[in-house]
C-alpha cells in the first residue's frame, strides 16, 4: 500500500502540475502581441511537451503493461525509451534552436539554407 502512494505522491504530483503550468504558459503567451514572439514560445513548449508526453506515456505503459502481462522484452523495449530514448530527444530537439545546428542539419538533409522561406526561430 505503501509503494502504491509514494507512487501516486512522486508520479502524480508532477503530472498534475505539468497542465497547471501549461496553462498559465499559454495564457502568459496569448498576451504578447508580436506573432515572431508567440510563434518561438508556443514552439519551445511544443518540443518540452512532446518529451514530457514521450516520457509519461511509456512509463505508464510499463506499469499498466506489467499488471497486465509479464512479456520481458516489451516491458524492456519501453524501459528503453524512457531512460535512453527521451533525454536524447531533449538535447536534439533543444539544440534544434541553435542556427549553426540547423543550418547543419538542413545541409545533411540535402537542402541549403539560403533557398528556404525565413525561419523564425533564426
Amino acid at each position: 500500500m505503501m509503494t502504491y502512494i509514494t507512487a501516486l505522491l512522486l508520479g502524480g504530483g508532477p503530472l498534475t502540475c505539468i497542465p497547471y503550468s501549461y496553462s498559465k504558459i499559454v495564457s502568459s503567451i496569448q498576451k504578447i502581441s508580436s506573432t515572431l514572439g508567440r510563434y518561438k514560445a508556443f514552439s519551445t513548449c511544443a518540443s518540452h511537451l512532446s518529451l514530457v508526453s514521450v516520457f509519461y506515456c511509456t512509463v505508464l505503459g510499463v506499469y499498466l503493461s506489467s499488471a497486465v502481462s509479464q512479456n520481458s522484452r516489451s516491458t524492456t523495449t519501453v524501459s528503453l525509451m524512457y531512460t535512453v530514448v527521451s533525454p536524447m530527444l531533449n538535447s536534439f530537439i533543444y539544440s534544434l534552436k541553435n542556427k549553426d545546428i540547423k543550418n547543419a542539419l538542413r545541409r545533411l538533409l540535402g537542402s541549403t539554407p539560403g533557398k528556404e522561406s525565413v525561419d523564425p526561430l533564426q
